[in-house]
């Protein structure tokens, strides 16, 4: 379900263009980030983010 803060979560990630620097500027860990957009994620039905995984060599 959609709360204010899950709204606020959105918009940072939106802005910051990563959920680590959204959570960062949330003071918030990344996994808390990524908790809230997928909830409200599978709340709406609907992909908000295209995610990628950074591969380290």
């Amino acid at each position: 379900m959609w709360s204010e803060y899950s709204l606020e979560v959105v918009d940072a990630v939106a802005r910051n263009g990563s959920f680590s620097a959204a959570a960062q500027e949330l003071h918030r860990v990344p996994s808390a980030v990524s908790y809230t957009v997928r909830q409200l994620e599978e709340w709406l039905a609907v992909p908000l983010f295209e995610r990628r995984t950074v591969m380290w060599n």
